[in-house]
């Protein structure tokens, strides 16, 4: 089958290593279907940031339509060689969902799709950035790993139901698991994240099969194993990322990921143009 890979950083996030153009080559000779260009939607349009190295995360707002028009212009470029789209990683916060609204309404004709992702959860002590490692410090403010969790599937509960919060895709669904910190009581995050997903189903959005936690401490795709089972019984769509922050990590072991999403019964993956969504057989 024809691979495709709908998450990808570039330079554009000041964490990421290459520029848009050298991914896109990258996929090229990966032979990809189509790589998806899903920069970290600027932290700089939100408030009460000051805790959070917000810089080293994702593009300034004021690189919005550098990001944008190299986009297109790639798109238009390699056409006949790969499908590229312009998509977004856009973070949930609660209470400033409408902060993206009249960036977003710009290049709202351009957009394939949107990932939908948690990584800061409010707290007393302000934004908590739990994926970040120099974060790992506060964990201490918790009465214990499952009060993290809870938070987690709580908010993104919150993103799902949010009915000003526009994406197509969740991103990363069990992120929280990235430094192998994992919760006491398994059974109450499982039963918090089922429900988190029956209310994707319900809203039809797809969740992303993401091989990035592959390459952490955890050593394991985001979500896992028994989620996807879940998500197929609920008959979710999923599409592939690698969360590439290299042109080398693209497509990180989409083979092994395939492998196991047939084997639990998936035939299909999503795919988006203009956030329409079709599918491709695996």
């Amino acid at each position: 089958m024809i691979l495709e890979d709908w998450h990808t950083h570039s330079s554009f996030c000041r964490h990421a290593t290459g520029n848009l153009e050298q991914y896109v080559k990258a996929a090229i000779i990966k032979k990809l279907g189509v790589i998806g260009l899903s920069a970290h939607f600027p932290y700089d349009v939100l408030d009460g940031i000051e805790n959070m190295p917000y810089h080293e995360y994702s593009m300034p707002k004021d690189e919005l339509d550098s990001f944008v028009l190299n986009a297109i212009n790639l798109r238009e470029k390699y056409k006949n060689q790969v499908s590229v789209k312009i998509g977004f990683e856009l973070d949930f916060v609660e209470k400033q969902v409408d902060k993206h609204h009249e960036y977003l309404e710009r290049y709202s004709d351009q957009i394939d799709y949107i990932i939908g992702s948690i990584h800061n959860l409010e707290t007393h002590f302000g934004l908590f950035a739990f994926d970040d490692f120099r974060f790992l410090k506060y964990y201490d403010k918790f009465e214990d790993t499952d009060e993290i969790y809870m938070n987690y599937f709580k908010t993104m509960q919150a993103m799902i139901s949010s009915e000003q919060f526009h994406f197509t895709t969740i991103g990363h669904f069990d992120l929280p698991k990235k430094f192998k910190i994992l919760p006491n009581n398994k059974e109450l995050i499982m039963k918090e994240g089922i429900k988190a997903l029956k209310m994707a189903k319900k809203r039809d959005v797809v969740i992303e099969i993401n091989t990035s936690g592959l390459r952490k401490p955890i050593k394991e795709q985001y979500p896992s194993k028994e989620f996807i089972k879940e998500m197929f019984n609920l008959g979710i769509d999923v599409v592939l990322g690698s969360d590439a922050h290299h042109p080398n990590e693209l497509a990180y072991e989409f083979e092994l990921l395939t492998t196991l999403l047939k084997k639990i019964g998936y035939e299909r993956l999503a795919h988006f143009d203009k956030g329409i969504i079709s599918y491709i057989k695996i």
